[in-house]
């Protein structure tokens, strides 16, 4: 099964008119129809806050309603010299413009460490984002509705100076004495702000103390991340955490770096069973927003596997499959003493346990059908098996697939029990470790109770797309 698309300047495909084409050997398809729309622009310009042009600017249209969790595609544009912006290919829709700014002494891009007796940049100098036409609440904005083909001029912005705060910190020597590396490079990530990302902050320490001090910092939610090593890759070492930023300074922060852990492990089958081909065990991170996973690796013949470059962080264990399936599923994880499957793989503790995942036989199976708002099958419509409580948090148990052109998909392999069951159009995407992601379609999704070896049929509704 292909999806099938088209790209051409100033054009953008029609929502919901992708099509997806079932290929068998030997047929043809013809009469396949894609429906383009032209896209619209969105220019104005951005003052500061004593009313003078400011460049470097990011100007992002966002849609008007971003749930929590759900990643859409914003269009974006940097000021120029004059504080001149135009965002273009711009879908049609109804969007929210915003204005972030970063000064070029903390802008996303490598800040060496000051040196000794030099002067501290001032805490209080912060931006935050600003919507048009002037609210610092996304919720007090306007929407802009840009038509098809639509030129949209002087949606003109002004920045407001707030209050940041510090974040300082301190990299601890690692264990065994080692001198230092060559670099250490810590970053503070936004995470969860797809709507108007709040600027990240970097830092390349290059001293024996190893402190490092962020400034201007706006509350949120971030990632602190620190990335140390020589110039090869057997130094390099890492470590993670989130980090929740108020209205105060935060202090005394210490990161130690560890070297990138080997996970091995091995995948039993059912009594009696061979294990499918073409398995695959991935580690995915646990933190919302955060796409950088700790690996993959194959599964072999006897059902062993090994992840030799696993950096810090807490993973979920997920298996995949590159062909269809079967009535397996997933009834434990474990490392060492640990349920992996409810509490993960939690790396750059030291040296890691084998890691054991059993399957079990005769799963549960759906067949699943999606339509859309007007009642139509929904093609390449997501549709997600989501376990209920207490079992949310076991990445392992969640069900996927993609529907044909007729708005039809199968899932093999459900462990047995309870979850409700839902339908995403395509260019909807869900980032279902968000715990209030899901919650807005609850409505929408059907309730499902699965015992072992059951087979059921579900009709599904995806969610209008705004």
């Amino acid at each position: 099964m292909y999806t099938l698309s088209v790209e051409r300047d100033r054009y953008v495909l029609a929502r919901g008119q992708s099509q997806t084409i079932d290929v068998q050997p030997g047929q043809a398809t013809s009469d396949v129809k894609l429906k383009l729309q032209r896209t619209g622009v969105v220019s104005g310009r951005i003052l500061d806050a004593d009313g003078e042009p400011v460049s470097g600017v990011n100007v992002v249209a966002s849609p008007s309603r971003p749930a929590k969790g759900v990643i859409r595609r914003s269009w974006s544009a940097i000021t120029n010299d004059r504080g001149e912006y135009r965002v273009f290919d711009i879908a049609p829709g109804e969007y929210r413009v915003s204005a972030t700014y970063a000064p070029r002494t903390r802008e996303n891009r490598l800040r060496m460490q000051r040196r000794a007796g030099a002067t501290a940049d001032p805490a209080g100098e912060a931006y935050p984002t600003v919507y048009y036409p002037a609210a610092l609440d996304v919720r007090q904005s306007t929407t802009v509705a840009v038509a098809a083909g639509a030129e949209l001029h002087g949606f003109d912005l002004q920045l407001v100076r707030a209050s940041g705060v510090r974040v300082r910190g301190r990299i601890m020597p690692s264990s065994g004495g080692a001198p230092p590396p060559v670099f250490q490079f810590v970053t503070l990530v936004p995470v969860n702000s797809q709507d108007a990302p709040l600027p990240a902050h970097d830092f390349l320490v290059r001293d024996a103390k190893g402190e490092f001090e962020f400034s201007g910092v706006m509350p949120g939610t971030y990632r602190l991340q620190l990335e140390t090593g020589g110039l090869n890759e057997s130094g390099h070492m890492s470590v993670r955490r989130i980090l929740n930023v108020g209205v105060t300074d935060l202090e005394g922060i210490e990161l130690t770096a560890g070297p990138p852990a080997i996970l091995s492990g091995r995948v039993l089958a059912p009594e009696g069973r061979k294990l499918l081909p073409g398995l695959i065990v991935m580690l995915g991170s646990r933190d919302p927003g955060d796409n950088q996973g700790g690996g993959v690796a194959q599964v072999g013949v006897d059902g062993t596997f090994t992840i030799p470059q696993v950096t810090t962080g807490v993973y979920d264990v997920l298996l995949g499959t590159t062909g269809e399936g079967d009535d397996t599923y997933v009834g434990a994880i474990r490392i060492g003493d640990t349920d992996a499957l409810q509490e993960g793989v939690h790396a750059g503790e030291g040296p890691l346990a084998a890691l054991s995942i059993v399957l079990k036989a005769n799963g549960a199976a759906l067949e699943c059908t999606a339509k859309d708002e007007n009642g139509e099958p929904a093609p390449a419509a997501q549709v997600l098996v989501v376990p209920d409580a207490p079992r949310r948090q076991q990445a392992a148990l969640f069900g996927e697939c993609r529907t044909k052109a007729d708005g039809t998909c199968k899932i093999l392999g459900i462990a047995p029990g309870e979850y409700h069951i839902f339908a995403f159009p395509n260019g909807m995407e869900i980032d279902r470790r968000d715990p209030d992601a899901l919650q807005p379609f609850e409505k929408s999704s059907e309730a499902v109770k699965l015992a072992e070896g059951e087979r059921k049929s579900v009709s599904l509704k995806t969610p209008k797309v705004e």
